[in-house]
């Protein structure tokens, strides 16, 4: 049976730290290594593959087509075997605990802090990594390996058969203004479709279906301004007189009585959260 000589794993990180410096020359800094070695292991991997993977100029690299399969593929075998050494690692009583996962802002402004302390008290020494948006943000990173788990809202539209998806709970959102504005009684969605709106930026889950109930009542899309900065949103509606519409326990952040909920007709859409992981996904030993 004849053997297939692979790629060295070490050449794949030299070859992602390239693309994620913009430049061969970054990239040797960032790695400890020569411009030249860097140069070479980059023109080895195209020798092998037998074909261009970046374009070189002066400006730095960009990817080829071929090159943008290589540094997709070549991100999940370095995780997996970031994951390998991990799992190996963790059947010793020394090991440490590695833990990356994405959240919604709804979750930092509820029970993160008591989520982590206790973690914290039960693996001191674990590297906690965490990442806030919108849950259709985080899938590519669960299916390609870099995040262990995300929590989120979902939707119908949101293929996750290849995904372990596990409910948690839900959550009702309101309308919420600054109190400098004045509210009188129930309103309509569609009073207001020439005031401006702030959402967070997503095109599937809780905001998507929002985002329909809006429009179905008259509000324009150019009428509505996407970030994923919560901090931002709060900033809009306080200070710029927009409108936003966010979970009930995110309408007094850090004890600030500064924003009002504004009672509407319409029903609007409760949200539905998840843990969702790779069915691949294997759980660490030590955690």
């Amino acid at each position: 049976m004849s053997t297939i000589l692979l790629p060295k794993t070490q050449h794949l990180v030299v070859f992602q730290e390239v693309i994620r410096s913009g430049s061969i020359g970054s990239a040797a800094k960032e790695l400890g290594l020569t411009q030249p070695a860097v140069s070479k292991i980059i023109n080895d991997i195209e020798d092998y593959f037998g074909v261009e993977l970046v374009v070189r100029k002066n400006t730095g690299v960009t990817l080829t087509p071929a090159g943008q399969l290589l540094l997709s593929r070549s991100e999940s075998i370095t995780r997996e075997m970031k994951n390998m050494v991990n799992e190996i690692s963790g059947m010793s009583s020394e090991a440490v605990v590695e833990v990356s996962f994405g959240f919604p802002s709804l979750i930092g402004f509820t029970f993160m802090s008591g989520m982590i302390n206790k973690f914290k008290e039960v693996f001191p020494k674990a590297q906690v990594s965490m990442y806030e948006a919108q849950l259709s943000s985080f899938l590519p990173a669960i299916r390609d390996g870099r995040l262990d788990f995300a929590i989120g809202t979902l939707s119908a539209e949101m293929k996750l058969q290849d995904l372990h998806v596990e409910p948690l709970f839900e959550s009702e959102f309101v309308l919420v203004a600054s109190k400098s504005r004045t509210c009188t009684g129930t309103t309509t969605l569609e009073s207001l479709k020439n005031e401006q709106w702030v959402l967070p930026q997503t095109n599937m889950g809780y905001y998507s279906e929002l985002l329909t109930t809006l429009q179905r009542n008259g509000i324009s899309i150019e009428n509505i301004v996407k970030t994923d900065s919560v901090v931002t949103i709060y900033n809009l509606v306080l200070n710029a007189d927009f409108l936003t519409v966010i979970p009930c326990d995110m309408t007094s952040p850090f004890g600030s009585n500064q924003f009002i909920t504004i009672p509407v007709e319409e029903t609007l859409p409760v949200a539905q959260y998840a843990a969702v992981w790779s069915k691949n996904y294997r759980i660490k030993k030590a955690a």
